[in-house]
């Protein structure tokens, strides 16, 4: 996501970030989940030992203990929304399937998106959104409107760029199943212009993008963004196409 969110949102998500990074609010689960066999219909997209099919910046991506890692310091910043790309063909309808944590800063899974070439490793597209709190499980649109779901919203686009909000579900009782820094699944499904993502099987964010800018295909990518020191971590990812 973006550094224009502005306001009260703001303020809490560093806040928050901040005390995850002092150990001060949620407790840690470290250990990686199992390594899984791909669901029936599924391809893996991670081997779980290099970034073979994907492609980055080695300043901030690599594998560690069996995990797709993200990590910036402060002697090792980064400057502007990058990330670690899939190099496989766009796709258009799908539901993908990824394990992940979240130690410290902002990252997502970006999808039917495309590239940027403004930015080295620069990507445009939705995006599952991944930072401890009210962040936690958005929709964000890079090029496609910035914050498009908060979660417990489902969103719509008209044909004229029009956009409504209707409120599913409480995003604090949702915030429930999420661990804020340990393992979790996100589940993201893509089936013609409606996007839905859930976190541990538990609805979060919803979209229906009628409008003539949203991508039929696309590619994935995963973020880091630029701010504090950020680590986080992903396992098991798995794609079925339709």
């Amino acid at each position: 996501m973006k550094r224009s969110i502005k306001g009260m949102s703001v303020v809490l998500t560093f806040a928050i970030a901040g005390l995850v990074c002092s150990g001060a609010l949620f407790a840690q689960d470290e250990t990686p989940p199992p390594t899984k066999e791909a669901p029936e219909g599924f391809v893996s997209l991670f081997d779980g030992k290099s970034l073979e099919g994907w492609e980055g910046n080695d300043k901030y991506w690599s594998v560690e203990n069996g995990c797709i890692t993200g990590r910036s310091t402060e002697d090792n910043p980064v400057p502007y929304s990058t990330f670690l790309i899939w190099k496989g063909k766009p796709v258009g309808d799908f539901t993908l399937l990824a394990d992940f944590r979240m130690v410290s800063g902002n990252s997502g899974i970006e999808y039917r998106a495309w590239k940027d070439e403004r930015r080295e490793f620069g990507l445009n597209g939705y995006q599952a959104d991944i930072s401890a709190g009210d962040i936690m499980g958005i929709l964000y649109g890079e090029a496609l409107g910035e914050i498009i779901a908060m979660r417990g919203e489902s969103a719509k686009y008209d044909k004229d760029g029009v956009k409504t909000i209707e409120k599913f579900g409480d995003p604090a009782e949702i915030a429930k199943s999420i661990k804020m820094t340990g393992w979790n699944t996100y589940r993201v499904e893509a089936r013609g212009n409606r996007f839905t993502e859930y976190i541990n099987d538990v609805k979060t964010s919803e979209l229906v993008d009628e409008r003539a800018s949203s991508p039929k295909t696309g590619i994935f990518g995963l973020q880091i963004h630029p701010g504090p020191p950020m680590f986080f971590q992903y396992k098991n990812i798995f794609l079925k196409t339709y």
